[in-house]
């Protein structure tokens, strides 16, 4: 069955990894907008590709030197929407770890990444792990 929503995630992250700026654009909207709720220094909304690649290079940074399991529970999409839901565990060294369940909405409208959005299972041990986070990469 052909997932055309999810191949444009993974066209983002193929081009994101390179970080391919034109490639990108073919993507995601210049005004895509992202969602990161919570309690936290990384909390808030990015607005347009320069700040959504900028968060994802900082997400980028803590999850690789916080050597996480991850196990993809379900993916699915419909028409605009692609979704998928996590199962995460962080191994950090210095016991700072989170152990839960993310998901993630993307909006997709004509063929580019128009929003994205986390939602988690626990927002209260999210807001602990990454109040530690920023005290490391401050």
């Amino acid at each position: 069955m052909e997932n055309p929503n999810q191949k444009i995630v993974e066209k983002f992250f193929e081009a994101y990894g390179r970080h391919a700026m034109d490639d990108i654009k073919k993507v995601m909207s210049e005004n895509v907008l992202w969602y990161f709720r919570g309690k936290h220094p990384y909390a808030g909304v990015k607005r347009g590709i320069p700040e959504v690649v900028s968060f994802f290079d900082t997400m980028g940074k803590i999850m690789g030197d916080s050597k996480p399991t991850i196990e993809k529970v379900i993916v699915g999409e419909n028409e605009n929407h692609f979704f998928e839901c996590s199962h995460i565990t962080t191994n950090r060294m210095d016991g700072h770890n989170v152990d839960h369940h993310v998901s993630v909405v993307w909006t997709i409208e004509d063929g580019k990444i128009t929003e994205g959005r986390h939602f988690f299972a626990d927002p209260g041990a999210i807001d602990q792990y990454f109040n530690a986070m920023a005290k490391i990469y401050k």
